[in-house]
C-alpha cells in the first residue's frame, strides 16, 4: 500500500517547512485536517511523493534525522529550513510526483482564507537576482551569471524562492524546472538538474532522458545527485571559457528536446 511523504509550508511560519507522511491517497485531505481554527492561514504543499510500502516511513524517517538540528521541538514536525534543502532530496528517492497542481479541496470559506494566505505570502520578500548574486563566491558568481542570462535571453521563467531559484522552461501550460540553483548556505552553491520533472510534466522519452543525462556525465561537470535521476554540479571552482559554454549549451539542448517532443 503507497504512503505519501509530504513538504508543507504555512506563510505565517515563514522558514519553517514541516516533513510528515500520509496514508491517504490525496494530500490534500492531510491538508484540511492541519488547517484548524489555530492556524491562520492554509498549508501550501511543497511536494507530495508517493511511495510504496514501509519505504515511505523510513524515508520520512531519514529526512527527520538529516534535519534534526533544525528542529526545536521534537515533539513537532517542524524543521527550520528552506522547502527546496527537502524537496531536492526527496525527488531522488524511488516513488512518484501527487503534487497537487490545483487546491480543490477547500470550502468556500477556506478559500477566502487561502486569498488572504495568497496576499500574505506575496507581501513576503524573496531573493531578487542582486541578492542572489552578492551572496555567491567569485566562482559561483561567474556560473549563475551565465545561467541567469541564458534564461533571459531563452525567455525562461526563473522562480525566486527566499534564497535560491528554478530555471524553468513552460510547455503545454506546465512548469517544468530545468535546473536549480542554490546560495552557499543551501548545499555550497551547487546546481542540481531537474529530470525528474522533466520526466513528470513534459512528452520527453525516458530513453531520452537518459541519453541527456549520460551527455551531462561526459562533460564532467555533473556527477550523481543520489539515487535518483537527478545530477548536481558544483560552482564554487575554477571554471574557464569552455567548461561555461559546455554547461549553457546543455541547458539550451534540454529545452530543445522539450520543445521537440511537446506535440
Amino acid at each position: 500500500m503507497p504512503n505519501i511523504v509530504y513538504v508543507l509550508t504555512n506563510p505565517a511560519m515563514p522558514g519553517f517547512v514541516k516533513i510528515g507522511i500520509t496514508d491517504r491517497p490525496d494530500v490534500q485531505d492531510r491538508m484540511a485536517d492541519l488547517y484548524t481554527t489555530g492556524v491562520p492561514f492554509p498549508f501550501d504543499c511543497v511536494i507530495a511523493w508517493e511511495i510504496e510500502g514501509k519505504a515511505a516511513v523510513e524515508i520520512e524517517r531519514a529526512l527527520h534525522t538529516a534535519f534534526a538540528p533544525n528542529r526545536p521541538n521534537r515533539s513537532r514536525e517542524f524543521f527550520q529550513l528552506e522547502s527546496e534543502q527537502v524537496e531536492v532530496l526527496l525527488r531522488v528517492m524511488p516513488g512518484r510526483d501527487v503534487t497537487p497542481q490545483v487546491v480543490d479541496k477547500l470550502t468556500d470559506l477556506q478559500m477566502d482564507d487561502r486569498d488572504a494566505s495568497s496576499a500574505f505570502t506575496k507581501r513576503r520578500s524573496r531573493t531578487t537576482e542582486e541578492e542572489f548574486l552578492d551572496s555567491l563566491s567569485a566562482n559561483g558568481r561567474i556560473v549563475y551569471e551565465r545561467v541567469l542570462a541564458l534564461g533571459k535571453r531563452d525567455d525562461m521563467w526563473v522562480n525566486w524562492t527566499m534564497k535560491g531559484f528554478s530555471l524553468n522552461v513552460v510547455s503545454k501550460g506546465s512548469r517544468i524546472a530545468l535546473c536549480y540553483g542554490y546560495p552557499p548556505s543551501s548545499f555550497n552553491q551547487k546546481i542540481y538538474t531537474g529530470f525528474d520533472w522533466i520526466l513528470d510534466r513534459s512528452n520527453v522519452p525516458e530513453e531520452v532522458v537518459e541519453q541527456l543525462k549520460a551527455e551531462a556525465l561526459k562533460t564532467g561537470l555533473f556527477v550523481p545527485a543520489g539515487r535518483g535521476v537527478n545530477l548536481t554540479c558544483e560552482t564554487d571552482r575554477s571554471w574557464d571559457e569552455n567548461q561555461l559554454t559546455t554547461l549553457t549549451d546543455w541547458l539550451s539542448t534540454l529545452v530543445k528536446r522539450i520543445r521537440e517532443f511537446e506535440t
